[in-house]
């Protein structure tokens, strides 16, 4: 997936979240939907959380390469592969542009 290099990433405001040693748990208060991460999504995330006016890709990735030992490439594709389905789910935003998930539509 190819993303914008200037894009800042945010947590979306109705998301709430929390940590332990398993990872995180998503809750959309909005949408009334949970997720949950494993340590390495929970990393990427908790690194978008703590940046409240946005983070970008390279950013991300370059938190990321501290922690694990994949290649640049491959770790900036799987961010963005990453970033891109939070945003469809509607967990982020990108440049502060809410992305209505489909799931949200389901709801009555």
């Amino acid at each position: 997936m190819k993303t914008d290099a200037n894009a800042r990433w945010s947590v979306s405001p109705d998301v709430r979240s929390t940590y332990s040693e398993d990872g995180a748990v998503l809750l959309d208060i909005r949408k009334g939907l949970c997720y949950s991460l494993n340590p390495v999504a929970a990393r990427v995330w908790g690194t978008v959380e703590a940046s409240p006016s946005g983070v970008n890709l390279r950013g991300l990735v370059d938190v990321m390469e501290t922690h694990y030992k994949i290649s640049h490439e491959q770790l900036e594709r799987d961010v963005a592969e990453y970033l891109s389905k939070l945003e469809q789910m509607g967990l982020v935003q990108r440049n502060g542009a809410f992305h209505e998930s489909k799931a949200a539509g389901a709801r009555g």
